[in-house]
C-alpha cells in the first residue's frame, strides 16, 4: 500500500484515543460485530455492520462514508486503495446524548427500563469527537494522500430510508437558466414559510413544509455534513423567530423558544433527525404566533398577559394583576374582556392548565409539584380542576399522552 508509513502511524493514533478500527474484505460475506456490542447486550436486531450491507456494493474508492444510527453512534467507512478491503472507524459519539434522548431510543426499541439502565452505561465509554476535532482533518488528509484528490464525505443514517442516489456525487448545474430558477422557487418557498409563521397560519404551514426537501435546500459548505446542516438550523431557527417577532409575540417567549432550539440544534446526530428539527422549529414558533401574538392588544392588556404567564406559580386573581400593572380592578377587568374575549380569571385557569398539560407530556415531576407550579396547593383541587378542563385526570394524562389542544 502506498503510504503505508502514514496509514500505521493513523491506525497508531486511533489506538490510542481508544476508537475502535477493523479491516474487512468486500464483499462481506459474514457480519462483524463492530457497535462495540451494544446491540448485542439490547438484544437489538440486526446489527449494525447489516444495516450497513445494504451501501457496500455502492461504495467507490475515495469517498468517505460517515454513517450514523439510531443510537446516536458514528462510524466512517473507506475502501482501501485495492478497493477489495474497507475499513471502518467506531463507534464514536459526537455529543453524549440527554437523558430525554436515551428514553426516546429506548422507547424506540421497546426496551424494559433495565435494558434501557444500559445505554446510560455504556454512552460514557466510548470517545466522543466533536464536530470541529482534528480528528476529521486527519483522516481527511489521510485519504488525499491514499487517493490522490481531495476527500469527499458522504452521509448515510441508517435510520433514513437509503438511496443508492444518495451515495452518488452530486452533479452541478451547467445550464444556468435551470439553476436560477431552482434557487428563485426555493427561496420563494422559505418567503411563504415565513409569512405563515408571521400569520400563525399553521395549516398553510404544514402545506409548505410537505415540500421542504432539506438536502436541496442546504449548501454544501463544509466537509462534515452534520456540521453543515446545524449551521443551517441556526440560521432557520434566528429567521423563524423573526417572522413569529412580525407575527406579535413578545421577545420573552421568542428567547426561551429560540435557546431551546439552539440547545436541540447542537445534539443533532444525524443530518436525518435535523430535517424533522427544521419542521418542528417552524411549527413551534408558528404555535407561539397563535398562543401569544399580542397584536391589536393595548398596552396594558400585554402587560397583563405577560405577568400572568410569568407568574402561574403565584396567587393570582384580579385584584393581584391590576395592583402589579398599577390599574383600577374594575376598569382593567372590563378592558380585559373586551380586547381578549375573555374575562381574566378565564385566562388565568387556562394558561395554567396549559402549563400542566406542558408539564406532564414533557417532563416526569410528580403530579403535586406540577399543581404547585401551576399555582395550586391542593393537588386534589388541580387534579379535579384539570378533569374539569380536560376530561381526564393528569395521571391519566400522562399515561395516554393525549394530545389535547388547550
Amino acid at each position: 500500500m502506498n503510504c503505508a508509513n502514514e496509514f500505521a502511524f493513523f491506525l497508531k493514533v486511533l489506538e490510542k484515543s481508544g476508537i475502535g478500527s477493523r479491516e474487512f474484505t468486500l464483499p462481506a460475506e459474514t457480519d462483524l460485530e463492530i457497535d462495540a456490542g451494544l446491540r448485542w447486550q439490547l438484544g437489538v436486531t440486526p446489527s449494525v455492520f447489516a444495516g450497513c450491507q445494504m451501501f457496500f456494493s455502492h461504495m467507490e474508492a475515495g469517498p468517505v462514508y460517515h454513517v450514523t444510527d439510531r443510537f446516536y453512534l458514528h462510524y466512517l467507512f473507506f475502501l482501501l486503495p485495492d478497493a477489495l478491503h474497507c475499513m471502518v472507524v467506531g463507534p464514536y459519539l459526537s455529543i453524549r446524548p440527554s437523558g430525554q434522548q436515551i428514553l426516546e431510543t429506548a422507547e424506540h426499541y421497546e426496551l424494559p427500563p433495565a435494558r434501557a439502565h444500559l445505554l446510560e452505561e455504556f454512552y460514557p465509554t466510548l470517545p466522543q469527537i466533536a464536530d470541529n476535532s482534528p480528528f476529521y482533518a486527519m483522516l481527511y488528509t489521510l485519504c488525499e494522500l491514499l487517493y490522490g484528490h481531495q476527500a469527499e464525505v458522504r452521509p448515510i443514517s441508517l435510520e433514513d430510508e437509503f438511496s443508492p442516489a444518495a451515495l452518488s456525487v452530486p452533479t452541478r448545474e451547467a445550464d444556468l437558466p435551470a439553476a436560477m430558477q431552482r434557487l428563485e422557487i426555493r427561496y420563494q418557498l422559505e418567503d411563504d414559510m415565513l409569512q405563515a409563521v408571521t400569520d400563525g397560519d399553521r395549516p398553510r404551514l404544514h402545506q409548505l413544509l410537505h415540500d421542504v426537501d432539506l438536502n436541496v435546500a442546504v449548501e454544501p459548505r463544509l466537509a462534515d455534513p452534520v456540521r453543515n446542516i446545524k449551521n443551517y438550523c441556526i440560521v432557520h431557527n434566528t429567521v423563524l423567530r423573526k417572522a413569529a417577532q412580525r407575527g406579535g409575540v413578545h421577545p420573552i417567549y421568542l428567547d426561551d423558544l429560540s435557546r431551546t432550539c439552539a440547545a436541540r440544534i447542537e445534539q443533532l446526530p444525524t443530518t436525518g433527525a435535523a430535517q424533522r428539527l427544521v419542521l418542528e422549529m417552524a411549527d413551534q414558533y408558528c404555535l407561539l404566533v397563535q398562543r401569544h401574538s399580542n397584536d391589536g392588544y393595548s398596552k396594558p392588556v400585554q402587560t397583563a398577559v405577560l405577568y400572568v404567564r410569568q407568574h402561574l406559580s403565584e396567587p393570582l386573581n384580579l385584584r393581584t394583576v391590576a395592583a402589579a400593572l398599577d390599574c383600577n380592578a374594575s376598569y382593567f377587568s372590563a378592558r380585559f374582556k373586551k380586547e381578549t374575549g375573555q374575562p381574566l380569571t378565564e385566562f388565568i385557569l387556562q394558561e395554567r392548565m396549559r402549563l400542566a398539560v406542558s408539564l406532564l407530556v414533557g417532563t416526569r415531576l410528580q403530579v403535586q409539584t406540577i399543581a404547585q407550579h401551576c399555582g395550586f396547593l391542593d393537588v386534589n383541587y388541580f387534579s379535579r380542576i384539570f378533569r374539569q378542563t380536560t376530561g381526564t385526570s393528569p395521571s391519566e394524562y400522562r399515561r395516554t399522552g393525549r394530545a389535547l389542544q388547550l
